[in-house]
């Protein structure tokens, strides 16, 4: 995933790829997908700042959201880019 980093003045000033560079809110690696008790969808989450972890948490989506945002990452699949050199 991309990070956003701020400039001094707290203006994002870009992205990176590199993950030892601004904050990043990435997926939690090896926890699943999740229903809250009230039948939502939970992606389990984390923050890093300079590639040091600062909490965890959860995107939780409604199954209309959650079907919304499945339909935005596979128009990007389908129209996915050549990866650059890193």
């Amino acid at each position: 995933m991309m990070a956003t980093q701020k400039n001094r003045s707290g203006r994002n000033k870009g992205t990176t790829a590199n993950p030892a560079q601004g904050v990043r809110i990435e997926r939690l690696p090896s926890r699943p997908l999740q229903r809250t008790e009230a039948g939502r969808i939970a992606l389990p989450l984390w923050v890093l700042n300079d590639g040091e972890h600062v909490g965890d948490g959860a995107l939780v989506m409604t199954c209309d959201e959650a079907a919304e945002l499945h339909r935005e990452i596979g128009r990007l699949l389908a129209t996915q880019p050549e990866e650059k050199s890193r």
